[in-house]
């Protein structure tokens, strides 16, 4: 089991984190995230951490996204832009643990259907 990586940016002199947790489990690779997924050093966390995964041969990926408390545009563009890579490298992308706020965001930008989503990160697992 991997360390959580975290990026940190201070935004009206609080900070602000996104911590990534990852994990392996029988090829399947769990990202969990914690905090707000936004413009700056936290989607660019993100984004490095899928292309790492997809660097070292990753097909299988599931983003927990049950304790993100905020995306914005750019926290989209981060999840569309993995997709969209991982895909290009013949695998899948799965987003579990979608909470109501995050389930709204996708519906109003029309991306809930791009995405394979799953309501609990064990029947993404299940779902491969």
């Amino acid at each position: 089991m991997n360390e959580p990586t975290k990026s940190t940016s201070w935004r009206m002199g609080v900070a602000v984190a996104l911590e990534i947790a990852q994990r392996e489990m029988d090829g399947i690779y769990l990202l969990a995230l914690s905090g707000r997924l936004v413009l700056g050093e936290e989607s660019n966390g993100f984004r490095a951490t899928v292309e790492n995964l997809l660097s070292l041969g990753a097909t299988k990926i599931v983003v927990n996204l049950e304790r993100v408390n905020y995306v914005d545009s750019a926290g989209l563009g981060a999840l569309i832009e993995a997709h969209r890579k991982t895909k290009a490298k013949g695998g899948r992308l799965k987003l579990s643990n979608l909470g109501p706020n995050f389930r709204q965001a996708l519906e109003l930008a029309r991306l809930l259907t791009v995405f394979e989503t799953c309501p609990t990160e064990a029947g993404a697992v299940a779902a491969f």
